[in-house]
């Protein structure tokens, strides 16, 4: 079996440039497989607010910490109320949306992503836009 050699890597905030993934949701990534993680990646996102995430999906596990404001964490039809340092755990292929629950206030969050599917072995990362309804399902 061969070795996996890991480096440690440090990335500043004020070095990574943002970008908006989504109108009014903007990323830093804070650790991405080109730094050196072989099993995770990291970023930052904020929400203007009352901006959201579409409902989506990806093929690897997520998880998501409230740093600053207001959440709703919609999954498969549940809609969580969320506040700083509450966390969640989507696994794959689960339809999910982040809203930033307040009209004034910006919303920061933590992700983290696997980059081992389910079969444990290696992949990119893919998100992909689903209807809304399968992240709120009509009651």
């Amino acid at each position: 079996m061969n070795k996996v050699e890991y480096q440690p890597k440090v990335s500043k905030y004020k070095s990574i440039k943002p970008y908006e993934l989504d109108v009014g949701v903007n990323f830093h990534d804070m650790m991405m497989q080109d730094m050196g993680p072989k099993t995770l990646i990291v970023g930052l996102a904020t929400f203007e607010p009352g901006k959201s995430l579409p409902c989506h999906i990806h093929n690897v596990e997520e998880s998501v910490t409230i740093l600053k404001g207001n959440a709703f964490c919609d999954v498969e039809g549940v809609r969580t109320a969320l506040e700083p340092y509450d966390t969640s755990f989507i696994p794959a292929n689960i339809p999910h949306r982040f809203v930033n629950a307040s009209e004034t206030e910006e919303l920061i969050i933590l992700w983290a992503y696997s980059q081992i599917d389910e079969s444990f072995s290696q992949v990119d990362i893919d998100r992909i836009i689903v209807p809304t309804d399968r992240c709120m399902l009509a009651r």
